[in-house]
């Protein structure tokens, strides 16, 4: 989960910086990306204070996101950047549209 963790943080980063939000910072988000134990039938991903993004270690699908194939950061900083844009009014559905974009064009280049 650690190394995870560092590349969703170093991808989100990246990405924010290649795709500046008008008067949001995306980056924070990435910057505070913690880990904890909830419950296996809760969310993989909500947001926690101070803008952090937490992840529940104990839900199924994290399992999955840790077994080291390609891939795997790429789809949690998307997931991430759609709980963020569902959540924050000043990242609208155009940005994560192209954040999405740019993120996909990294894997494929």
């Amino acid at each position: 989960m650690d190394e995870l963790i560092k590349q969703v943080k170093t991808l989100g980063s990246e990405l924010s910086d290649r795709v500046p939000v008008n008067g949001f910072n995306l980056k924070t988000f990435f910057a505070n990306v913690v880990v904890t134990a909830g419950a296996k039938k809760g969310r993989l991903l909500d947001l926690g204070e101070k803008k952090s993004v937490v992840i529940n270690s104990a839900h199924p699908m994290a399992k999955k996101l840790t077994d080291g194939k390609p891939g795997r950061a790429e789809v949690l900083v998307s997931a991430i950047i759609s709980l963020v844009n569902r959540a924050e009014e000043k990242l609208t559905d155009e940005h994560q549209h192209e954040l999405h974009r740019h993120l996909l064009m990294s894997m494929v280049n």
